[in-house]
């Protein structure tokens, strides 16, 4: 991948799946200057060649997702210099050995890092999320076997805890529920399965874990592929180590990422039945579907003294993803948490749960202040007629400009 994009003799055409995160990648890209193809399932095309239809290029409409890895789709891709913006649906839906083995096309970040993501890998094989978050020493939530389920209890040493189960009819999303007890477990279980949310297969591949009782956030950041091996060392003055913060952040940066903002996710139909009070709760629990299925975002803010150790875990876990699948992290990702009271200081705690090896999908962050003060930081890259980075998917069109301004684009692939 890395030659096919040196041979690329101008910009590229930036590739994108059309769900997810297409409309931000549409806006940013057109915005920055470059052209986009956007691929589009039968069914879905409407608000991309109607109401969004300013924000692309061109438009490939398939009857099936996979249909991208066919032969004559990625002969066109590569003929129109072709760059894809992975994100979460294009994941699911083309699935993350087909992306890794089956996909010719240059793709922008780690195609490697995208099957880490998902939560039924075999760790003896690779490191997924989970054991990539433990190698880091960024504390997650115990996991629970089903055979150990009886230490889940009120007043017991797991008080709630949670069973991640994909849904039976939807790959992209997951039927969470939560349980009290490992009589709570099985007839909850026999309750969803009735209802025909989750089947024997996908309740196989069930993660348990510690619910962990605390504000949600998704801690999201953006990794540079030209700055690795690049990191400015301190220099020692009076015994005092100082940094130079006025550098060019492409050429001598002081770190090779941003830290872009906090957000949190909308479920449903989950969010609007945790507003009821407990009594409603208990009296229609039953009756219902409850679902965690991501329907929306909304932006985030976090006290500063707090932040500190939270977006403080991002260097400690880009190094360990650095050094298990090199070169690392690329493009934009999102740590995905919650802040308890920790017992035994009475302190926030930060307790990651899953990660984004991806765009997000986030676009509510784009109000955040530390995103918007990063237009401080690269304006001298901004394109002519550009004054402002509005969205996390500006950074990785800034990087692809640059990279194939100075000819490095091969360290932005993999």
């Amino acid at each position: 991948m890395q030659q096919v994009v040196s041979e690329y003799k101008e910009k590229p055409t930036i590739v994108i799946f059309g769900s997810h995160s297409a409309i931000e990648t549409g806006l940013s890209s057109k915005k920055m200057g470059l052209s986009n193809i956007v691929l589009i399932k039968k069914g879905r095309e409407r608000q991309y060649l109607e109401e969004q239809s300013h924000l692309f290029d061109k438009a490939i409409v398939v009857d099936d997702w996979k249909q991208m890895l066919d032969e004559s789709i990625q002969k066109k891709l590569l003929e129109m210099n072709g760059l894809i913006i992975p994100n979460r649906s294009m994941v699911v839906y083309l699935g993350a050995e087909n992306i890794e083995n089956k996909l010719r096309v240059p793709l922008y970040g780690s195609r490697t890092l995208l099957k880490c993501e998902d939560r039924t890998t075999n760790e003896k094989e690779y490191l997924d999320q989970y054991a990539l978050l433990k190698k880091s020493g960024i504390r997650s939530p115990r996991e629970i076997s089903k055979d150990e389920i009886d230490i889940v209890g009120i007043d017991k040493e797991i008080p709630v805890a949670l069973v991640k189960v994909q849904q039976a009819d939807n790959p992209l999303e997951r039927a969470f529920f939560y349980i009290t007890s490992e009589d709570d477990y099985h007839s909850q279980v026999k309750t969803m399965k009735k209802k025909g949310l989750i089947n024997d297969q996908t309740l196989e591949e069930a993660r348990i874990e510690e619910f962990i009782i605390g504000p949600y956030f998704n801690c999201n950041g953006w990794a540079s592929g030209l700055n690795k091996n690049k990191v400015k060392k301190h220099s020692l003055k009076n015994g005092i180590n100082w940094l130079d913060l006025n550098n060019d952040p492409f050429k001598t940066p002081v770190v090779d990422w941003d830290f872009v903002g906090f957000g949190q996710r909308l479920q449903t139909n989950s969010s609007g039945f945790l507003n009821l009070p407990a009594k409603i709760q208990q009296q229609i629990g039953d009756k219902i579907k409850i679902k965690n299925e991501e329907i929306g975002h909304t932006m985030a803010t976090m006290r500063e003294s707090k932040m500190n150790e939270v977006v403080g875990s991002i260097p400690q876990f880009l190094q360990t993803v650095e050094e298990v699948y090199p070169p690392g992290m690329i493009g934009l990702f999102g740590l995905q948490g919650a802040v308890p009271i920790n017992p035994k200081n009475n302190r926030p705690d930060w307790v990651v749960f899953d990660v984004s090896m991806r765009v997000p999908g986030d676009p509510a962050i784009a109000a955040s202040p530390q995103m918007n003060s990063l237009t401080v930081k690269y304006q001298k890259y901004l394109p002519k007629g550009v004054y402002q980075i509005t969205s996390p998917n500006d950074l990785p069109m800034l990087e692809i400009i640059q990279a194939f301004k100075i000819g490095e684009q091969y360290r932005i692939v993999t």
